[in-house]
Parts: C-alpha cells; structure tokens; sequence
C-alpha cells in the first residue's frame, strides 16, 4: 500500500493502494532555475526533455563533477574545439574505465550539446562513434561550453551502471598527447523506481500524459527547500478549446493534515500533452511532486 503524504498525519492512507506519478526534481546547480514541467507536445523533443541544464529527473543516483573544470583536450590551434580521435570515457568504482565514445570529426562548434548527446545515446554519426561498451540509459547534462565544463550523470536504477558509482569522467586524445580525468562526486537523491508501479523515468511520464491525460485528485510538492521554492511565483499554462495558451498564477495550498515540507498545487484538474508548470527550483536541492489520479486513487 502506497500511503499519501497527504493524509499520513491524519491516519488516513491510500486504501486502494494506487500509486502516484512520480517527479523527482534535482537541482545540482549552485543557482537556482526555472523549470517547466511537463508540456510533452514541446518537452518530449528537447534536450534533457526541457529541463535545465543540471536539473535532473527521476533518478535514483547523480553522478557530476563538483565545478566546471578546463578541458586540455580543448584545442585553439590548429584548431578550436575537441580534435578527432578524442575519446570520452567513465569510470566505475570496481570496473574501471568504461569508452563511451570517440570523436570522428573535429568539434568546433554546439560542443557542450553534442558531447551531452553522446553521453545519452542521442549520437551525431557526423562527428561522434558510440563504443560498443556505451552505458544505455544514461542521462546527462552540462553547464558551460568551449573548453569550461561541468558535466552531471543520472541513472534511474543503478542497474544501467551494474550497480556501481561512476567516479570520474576521462578525455584523452593519443595524437594529441592530452588526458583529462575528473572526479565525479555521488549523490543518492532516495527516489526509488521499485517503490511504485508509476515511478517511472519523466520521459515515459511525459509521454504518458501526452497520450492519457492525468486526472488529477490532488498534485503534492514535498522539499526540503519548500520556503525558498515558495518564495517566487508558480505558474500553470493550459490550451483552452481553441487552442491559445492561457497562463495563470497558482497558489501552493496546505492542509492541516500536511507535513511542513509540503504543500498542494491549485487548480490543477489535468495534466495534458500541452499542460506546463512553472516553478523556480532552489540551488543544490530537490523537489518531488506526487501526482494522485482521480481515475486511481481511491481514499
């Protein structure tokens, strides 16, 4: 039985046992950042699903490097940018080194969106060549461009990794003599997708309501920043019946049966492909939304 944060105080549980949507929200970045939830009809084809950069979602483990560091990698001359042959790697805990993929062609330009994309699967065959080896449902993100990066991994079940930490991230270049190997620091952020039927990654969730809309029985925010979070506006955007987008301000309510890192959105009663929340995350914390199907739950 999954019990609804909602009524635990008040010794009410989920009797039907309905589990809710989960969107567990990461912010790794040292500032804070406006992210916009679901919107799948604009969302699904965006990079990192048109989250920030260092916003992750529904990840059980976060795997990013500290500060944004100098690639060596990074040429000016003969040219600007990653020369080919430049192979990107990860290293495991217990496995070592793991290539996940080498530059065929120089990378002059969108360095920081191609090497993200190669990260994640989502491979330029112009300039990048995926090994064999290649960790599939890997997500990532990096802030920076050029030379300057800081690059963020997430997994939402460790199993994409055989169970292991990623400890560093590794460029090297054998023309070019240069290696760059740096830490990677972890963070188990306590989403767990065996905890519910529904906790599934954000892009299936976002494909979901663009499909089966969500009819929202009620749409919990839980973080242990939630004053911070409180302090700027929240946003909810919908279509109306022909088609413009109409934005309104929402209030984030609470009940007394609540605990204090809670609160409920208003008048949110549908979760649509063209559905979009709004809200100012707080550096270096996180936010989760629990998302109660009034076509499932039953109190």
């Amino acid at each position: 039985m999954f019990k609804n944060p909602i009524f635990e105080y008040g010794g009410i549980n989920n009797a039907g046992g309905a589990d809710p949507y989960i969107v567990s929200l990461a912010n790794t970045s040292s500032t804070a950042s406006e992210v916009k939830l679901f919107n799948a009809q604009q969302n699904l084809t965006l990079e990192n699903q048109g989250l920030p950069d260092g916003v992750v979602a529904n990840a059980e483990s976060i795997f990013e490097m500290p500060t944004a560091q100098t690639f060596s990698c990074y040429s000016f001359a003969p040219l600007i940018g990653f020369p080919a042959g430049t192979t990107f790697s990860l290293r495991l805990a217990v496995s070592g080194l793991v290539p996940q993929f080498s530059l065929i062609q120089n990378l002059v330009t969108f360095t920081n969106k191609t090497l993200v994309g190669a990260f994640s699967g989502i491979i330029n065959f112009d300039f990048v060549k995926p090994n064999r080896a290649q960790f599939r449902n890997l997500s990532a993100t990096a802030e920076g461009d050029f030379q300057v990066l800081r690059f963020v991994f997430s997994v939402t079940d460790l199993a994409v990794t055989k169970g292991q930490d990623i400890v560093a991230i590794r460029a090297e270049n054998t023309g070019t003599g240069c290696v760059d190997d740096f830490p990677l620091v972890t963070t188990q952020t306590g989403f767990n997708s065996n905890n519910s039927s529904n906790a599934s990654t954000y892009q299936e969730i976002l494909q979901t309501t663009n499909f089966t809309p969500f009819g929202v029985d009620s749409l919990v925010l839980q973080s242990p920043k939630l004053t911070a979070l409180a302090e700027n506006p929240v946003f909810l955007t919908e279509v109306d019946a022909n088609g413009n987008r109409q934005q309104q301000q929402i209030a984030l309510l609470r009940s007394p049966y609540m605990r204090p890192n809670q609160r409920v959105f208003s008048y949110i009663k549908e979760i649509n492909g063209a559905t979009e929340i709004d809200f100012t995350l707080p550096p270096s914390t996180t936010a989760t939304l629990f998302i109660y199907d009034k076509y499932r739950t039953m109190l």
